[in-house]
């Protein structure tokens, strides 16, 4: 992505999810994810998280219009405080560690200014954990996420 100058954040819309879809999917495909989503799949999910009451998405592009990176996630209201679900968050693979992550980020820090807190949810021990931390979140020590087969 490089410098603020070469790219653009703005709200994630409708017409934006084919695009997202086709990225999610070459993104989370390949190394370390190693998942297998058809884009087909990958904008079904988004487009259910777009509709989510309360939602909020961002997508970047650079300076050729081309899309490069989006997140999304929607509040939700807890004990009269407002909390915001960082739902999906992707960048192309090869313009990660170049700022695009953290620019999503504070745009959508800027559309939901009332959430007390950021939610979200990423693999231990991985470059994404990582990547949250440095900018500003940290392990829940209260919580774990339970599965069911």
């Amino acid at each position: 992505m490089g410098t603020d100058s070469e790219s653009t954040v703005a709200p994630l819309t409708n017409g934006d999810l084919s695009g997202c879809a086709n990225l999610y999917a070459e993104s989370f495909n390949g190394s370390p994810w190693n998942e297998s989503w058809t884009v087909a799949d990958a904008r079904q999910r988004l487009s259910d998280f777009l509709e989510t009451p309360r939602s909020f998405g961002v997508c970047a592009c650079d300076s050729t219009d081309q899309l490069v990176g989006f997140a999304i996630g929607h509040l939700e209201r807890s004990c009269g405080q407002d909390h915001f679900l960082l739902q999906e968050m992707c960048v192309r693979p090869d313009l990660q560690r170049q700022g695009c992550g953290t620019a999503l980020l504070g745009a959508l820090e800027r559309r939901v200014p009332e959430a007390t807190n950021w939610y979200l949810l990423t693999a231990h021990e991985s470059d994404a954990a990582r990547f949250y931390q440095r900018n500003g979140s940290r392990p829940a020590g209260r919580m774990g996420v339970y599965v069911r087969p």
